[in-house]
């Protein structure tokens, strides 16, 4: 059964077409403004490796999801440009990640392993831009305060 071609044919947007001409948004800011500069811990929903529509250097598309409390669920995005520049800071943050890599080209193979990593965040607005900066690995930090299995005498 091919039900999602037909799930898509059967939704009428229509009936909202005369509101949505006339309903002003309620915001006019992007959504990522709309959560307040701030400490979050996150974790990695998609991580993948795709351009710059701008300049056409790699980078990394970041999405996490706000797993703390007051945001929960809700929804940071980050793009870290690899350029010779910024080169340090990607390795960084991928090493934060815990993805350390021998050939920095491995990363196309390897991208989608930063998919559910849990982290610490913050997110700092200058003017009208605003990034996201990775402060620490939760998942690392939980499993490196406690004894790993292989190391139980029983």
């Amino acid at each position: 059964m091919n039900s999602s071609f037909s799930f898509e044919e059967e939704i009428d947007l229509s009936r909202f077409n005369t509101l949505y001409r006339t309903e002003p948004p309620t915001d006019s800011s992007p959504m990522s403004n709309l959560i307040p500069d701030g400490r979050y811990e996150v974790v990695v929903a998609e991580a993948s490796l795709t351009k710059s529509q701008r300049s056409g250097n790699p980078m990394i598309r970041w999405v996490f999801r706000i797993t703390g409390s007051t945001f929960r669920d809700r929804i940071l995005r980050k793009h870290s440009a690899i350029t010779e520049n910024t080169l340090r800071f990607v390795r960084k943050e991928l090493e934060i990640c815990g993805l350390r890599l021998d050939r920095f080209e491995d990363l196309k193979a390897r991208v989608q392993e930063l998919e559910g990593v849990e982290l610490e965040v913050v997110k700092v607005t200058k003017g009208e831009d605003s990034n996201i900066y990775f402060n620490r690995t939760i998942t690392a930090q939980s499993q490196a305060d406690g004894v790993a299995e292989d190391d139980l005498p029983f």
